[in-house]
């Protein structure tokens, strides 16, 4: 199984701003800042989690996008598209970039990001190692 690396490097009380690391290629992650691990606002604990592939979040939301098993006392995490924190419900955020967008901190050029992490993955299960 692939091994993933989640390096958290820019916390603050707005976000979380990560490097993303596969076997061959980089990306940028955005999550909500730390607030105790409290459902839909918070980020996830560091720490070992698999992440399986799925063509269609349950909700059927998003497409082709991943989620984050076991992590404790939450549910339904996701690795999907989208730019600002104000996206995310407590999921991973990927994208190509970091940059600002209404004058938020952001990942950019998300939906891109997204199919070029599903391809380089090429659908398959991994374990996502969260550090910071």
């Amino acid at each position: 199984m692939n091994k993933v690396y989640l390096f958290r490097d820019d916390q603050n009380s707005e976000c979380v701003r990560s490097f993303l690391i596969t076997p061959t290629r980089e990306f940028q992650i955005l999550e909500r800042p730390w607030l105790n691990n409290q459902r839909n606002i918070s980020c996830i604990p560091p720490g070992t989690y698999r992440v399986k592939y799925l063509r269609r979040s349950a909700s059927g939301r998003y497409r082709n996008c991943y989620h984050v098993l076991n992590v404790p006392g939450r549910t339904g995490i996701l690795i999907h598209q989208g730019n600002i924190a104000d996206h995310s419900h407590g999921c991973l955020l990927i994208g190509k970039r970091r940059g600002w967008l209404n004058r938020k901190r952001a990942v950019l050029a998300s939906r891109s990001a997204l199919k070029d992490f599903v391809r380089t993955m090429g659908k398959k299960d991994f374990l996502l190692t969260i550090i910071g």
